[in-house]
């Protein structure tokens, strides 16, 4: 009762923040007369085409790639791990003998990884299944029944959902369509879920995009396996596949991880040569062979192993997200997932483990229920040894990252003054722990926030309302292993009292990989914060633009720009004031010593492959400035370290072992400007440590 209860309230909030609109009444028509028909015309089809003379066999050219990469079920973000590229000879002949030989096959690693295929992974799908659907060699998906199968009407129910035009990969004309919707009648069974949409002339099945119910998967780590498949028209009456995709989706089953592990598989095939004789010897043996792999790795491949990353990149654009948000509503938006819905979560490294100098050394336990796909309801809880006073927090949402609504609780949550983020959170709390060096200038939160995400074309909209108190953090622990007792810099006074206020912000990300991305974000936030120990209050709003863009250059070599300016105005609070300078802005300057209500920085790096994996080289350079150019910030707001004025500095550096850790020596230039050396790990890996 309760994960309904807090389903309906989610819903309600999505409805009024427009991040995911309800569907509208489920239409009537599951098993009409109509739609049966068309099910036992595409059953039929499928047997007509094994016995027709026109096609006695065929062979054909297959290309594709499999990419396995990290995907962060949070924040949308992808890590590329490793890129397998393949070519195989694809043969049938009638009625339906299948052979495959893999040609060629060649690999690269971004990350370490072991991970080995099932050979079907690696190969094309030549008759949609036939009845039954394994995937994984079985070690997957075993025995799923296929709809369009002679005993497919005894599980599933099907409807006439559109009559409408689709265009394939290859196919210059658009192919007048049915779209059928397909369900279990138990959804508790091992089933497929999705849509087959079937030839309005003949009958014959053009597209599947489909997943499976929790219980068709064989193996317990499977979060979700999504597939489509396309189908192209030879000799004006053959339906043959002309392109394929997998998304299989893994993790840990007890605990609740910030990123799992995603293989995407495209397969294309084309070059169909038909009934050239091929004899029944060549379908001896194993359906799928290899060459040896000599002969596999010198295979000369038409395209280079990046090249649809280069044109199409990693992010969730580029998934079968939708396929599997249609499954949901099928089902009416009941758990698809074959991981358990109630787990321990660990958000992230530091969310569970964190040391910095205001709470010493804090420790927390999340825990996520998911009553419904794409709703989660995140609990949390923790003490800071250091001051013993605990925090909190709940986080609920509906939607998934780009298009949802959520609901935020929070008690003394760690904020941070200034520009960032700067560093990542296990890097931190190791600097500080270690050398005394605490990165971040915290203070506390706690209340409430009401949160919107949606897409607008490209870039994806974002909006939130918040009541909060601010309170401030202390210098509670000086321990250090290497630093000493006065290691450590002073935590910036703020302004304690409440917040109203809020952040609008519009966003476009470059997909990760891209031969060239632009990632451009402009915010605003801002709010009235009444002080807790004095009159009158502070109102303010602050804007800002970040931007990064990143080219390849040939070979190894890749340019990345990146840069954001900010600026503060009304009557702003200390700890809305931005500082700026050192660590994760222009280093080679003492940390944040530079602050105003004004900011901007630029920095221009160049990296290339010195010895794939283990080391590559980096050449940097950035500028920045700091000033009062709208005369707004209290100067009894900010420490006497903070400069006014202009930064400047250069640096190189090396990426070792897959570029996981980077080491960055910088000197900064002019008054101020001193010798810097930076250890840190790959940016892209922030999100989660």
């Amino acid at each position: 009762m309760r994960s309904r209860g807090m389903a309906a309230a989610l819903a309600a909030l999505a409805a009024v923040l427009g991040a995911a609109p309800a569907r509208a009444q489920e239409p009537e028509g599951w098993n009409s007369q109509r739609t049966l028909e068309l099910v036992q015309r595409a059953r039929d089809r499928r047997q007509q085409t094994q016995a027709d003379t026109g096609m006695v066999d065929y062979q054909a050219d297959a290309r594709g790639y499999i990419y396995f990469y990290l995907d962060r079920r949070d924040t949308g973000e992808r890590t590329l791990v490793k890129t397998d590229q393949v070519a195989l000879d694809v043969l049938w002949r009638a009625p339906n003998l299948t052979k495959q030989r893999i040609i060629g096959l060649r690999d690269r690693r971004d990350l370490p990884t072991n991970i080995q295929y099932h050979q079907d992974h690696l190969s094309v799908v030549q008759d949609n299944f036939g009845d039954l659907i394994r995937l994984g060699d079985g070690d997957e998906v075993r025995d799923v029944l296929h709809p369009a199968s002679g005993a497919g009407p005894t599980l599933y129910d099907y409807r006439l959902a559109d009559s409408s035009s689709i265009r394939l990969p290859g196919v210059a004309e658009p192919v007048r369509v049915y779209k059928l919707e397909v369900r279990p009648r138990n959804p508790s069974q091992p089933a497929l879920v999705g849509s087959v949409y079937v030839d309005r002339r003949a009958g014959d099945i053009v597209r599947m995009d489909f997943t499976f119910t929790p219980s068709s998967y064989v193996d317990r780590e499977l979060d979700f396996i999504n597939i489509r498949m396309e189908n192209g028209l030879y000799k004006g009456r053959f339906w043959l596949p002309i392109q394929q995709q997998v998304e299989i989706r893994r993790q840990l089953p007890e605990l609740g991880l910030p990123a799992g592990g995603m293989i995407r598989g495209t397969m294309r095939i084309s070059n169909y040569r038909f009934n050239q004789g091929l004899g029944p010897e060549l379908f001896r043996g194993r359906p799928v062979v290899a060459v040896p792999e000599a002969q596999r790795r010198s295979f000369n491949f038409e395209q280079g192993i990046d090249a649809d990353l280069r044109e199409a990149g990693l992010s969730p654009a580029t998934e079968l997200g939708d396929v599997r948000a249609e499954a949901a509503e099928l089902l009416g938006r009941r758990l698809l997932s074959g991981l358990p819905g109630n787990r321990v979560d660990l958000a992230g490294a530091t969310r569970t483990l964190r040391y910095n100098r205001a709470e010493g050394l804090a420790l927390s336990l999340g825990y996520r229920v998911t009553p419904a796909e794409r709703t989660s309801l995140a609990l949390r809880a923790g003490i800071a040894t250091a001051t013993l006073r605990p925090f909190a927090e709940v986080d609920a949402w509906r939607g998934a990252p780009g298009d949802r609504a959520g609901l935020g609780l929070y008690f003394r949550q760690p904020r941070d003054v200034g520009y960032g983020p700067v560093i990542s959170g296990a890097m931190n709390s190791l600097s500080a722990l270690i050398a005394g060096s605490d990165y971040s200038d915290p203070f506390y939160a706690s209340g409430a926030e009401v949160r919107g995400e949606r897409p607008l074309g490209a870039w994806t909209g974002s909006a939130a309302l918040r009541l909060e108190r601010h309170d401030q953090a202390r210098l509670a622990s000086d321990f250090s292993l290497l630093g000493g007792s006065d290691a450590f810099r002073p935590v910036p006074d703020i302004v304690r009292g409440t917040l109203v206020g809020g952040t609008l912000s519009i966003r476009r990300e470059a997909p990760a990989l891209v031969e060239r991305g632009l990632t451009l974000g402009l915010s605003v936030d801002g709010g009235s914060l009444r002080p807790a120990d004095e009159d009158g209050g502070y109102e303010f709003v602050r804007p800002r633009v970040d931007g990064a863009l990143s080219f390849r250059t040939g070979g190894s070599g890749e340019w990345t720009l990146d840069g954001s300016t900010g600026a503060a105005l009304g009557d702003v609070p200390p700890q809305a004031q931005w500082r700026v300078g050192g660590r994760g802005t222009v280093p080679g300057y003492d940390f944040r010593s530079y602050g105003g209500d004004s900011y901007g920085f630029g920095r221009a790096a160049y990296a290339w492959d010195l010895a794939h994996p283990f080391v590559r080289g980096r050449v940097f350079g950035a500028a920045g400035w700091t000033g009062d150019v709208f005369r707004t910030v209290n100067e009894a707001g900010l420490s006497p370290l903070d400069r006014r004025g202009g930064m400047a500095s250069v640096g190189v550096g090396v990426g070792l072992l897959y570029d996981i850790l980077r080491v960055d020596v910088a000197r900064g230039f002019g008054a101020g400007g001193r010798w810097e050396v930076i250890v840190e790990a790959n940016p892209t890996f922030w999100d989660f440590l």
